[in-house]
């Protein structure tokens, strides 16, 4: 695993420190963009602690060793959710020996609230308090399945996928547009974005098609794990969560559906556990205009630990 550090400007001694897990195909610097106003990492970090964010492995700064390398070349994809759930207890514990802290605050997003929703079920000692933002339960998504399942057994991945995928340009805006799934994409998006986030991760892992297209490159595993969500077979118990959580997500979220989170909420054990909703937002809000609204949410719910309020409530900013 790899892991990035965002300092905070003046450290607020009772702000536990904040680790970020990231999605299914963009590592960790997508929460750092080098696009003013688009680092979730240096917002958080304004409020005073130092947030980090983990790179799983095959992912952006992570890496393989070379015995390792040379078999995902020729192996079934990889990271597995057990994988994926040990890079994040590597993480958790380097960031607690660094800051001194025998707790953290821990945030996943999209596939990463699976890895990070099952490390804090597993050592919830470590986790201060849980945010799972654009969440994936146990939400049969057959739109999703028609994309990445394999047409003669749905429940399994697409035979063609290999270890690893490229992601063009293309792929990326095709891939965010379906998100927002409005004509106007720049009442979501604002230009420039995307390809911004489509450089950053080309000079991390820089490939080029066959037919010459630039393109980055990013491990598959994770798209085992979303056909099994998105056959309705979750890959955790939320009734195991005891921690502080809130979930949070854009409402015209099309991979992160209400009546997931709604489930997910309900089935979480904590009875400090909130729900709240970002108006005019896709799967993408942290990278789209409403995303200050976020970093709001996120802020309040992640204040000092004295001063948290008890958010047992659901709301819509």
């Amino acid at each position: 695993m790899g892991l990035l550090e965002y300092p905070a400007v003046e450290k607020i001694p009772l702000s536990p420190p904040l680790l970020v897990v990231h999605g299914a195909t963009l590592g960790a610097h997508v929460f750092d963009l080098p696009l003013p106003g688009y680092s979730l990492m240096a917002e958080m970090a304004y409020a005073g602690r130092n947030v980090y964010a983990v790179d799983i492995r095959g992912f952006g700064e992570s890496r393989l060793d070379p015995s390792h390398r040379a078999q995902r070349n020729a192996l079934d994809r990889f990271p597995s959710v057990v994988e994926a759930v040990a890079d994040v207890a590597a993480a958790v514990t380097a960031v607690m020996q660094r800051e001194h802290v025998d707790a953290i605050d821990l945030m996943g997003f999209s596939w990463g609230c699976i890895a990070a929703a099952r490390y804090a079920i597993q050592s919830p000692q470590h986790v201060a308090r849980l945010a799972l933002y654009a969440p994936l339960y146990r939400e049969i998504n057959r739109p999703w399945l028609d994309v990445i399942a394999d047409p003669a057994d749905p429940t399994r991945l697409r035979r063609d996928i290999g270890p690893y995928r490229s992601i063009t340009l293309s792929d990326l805006i095709d891939r965010w547009d379906m998100e927002i799934g409005v004509p106007d994409v720049g009442a979501y998006r604002e230009s420039g974005v995307a390809e911004c986030v489509f450089e950053t991760f080309r000079k991390l892992a820089p490939h080029v098609r066959a037919d010459a297209t630039a393109a980055f490159r990013c491990p598959s595993g994770p798209l085992v794990d979303l056909v099994s969500v998105f056959n309705g077979r979750p890959l955790y118990d939320a009734r195991d969560i005891t921690v502080p959580t809130l979930v949070v997500r854009g409402d015209g979220d099309r991979t992160s559906t209400d009546r997931d989170a709604r489930t997910l909420l309900s089935e979480i054990r904590s009875t400090n556990r909130s729900y709240r909703v970002v108006p005019g937002a896709s799967h993408f809000l942290f990278l789209e205009r409403r995303r200050k609204a976020l970093y709001r949410e996120l802020d309040e719910y992640f204040k000092p630990i004295e001063n948290r309020p008890c958010v047992g409530h659901e709301g819509v900013l």
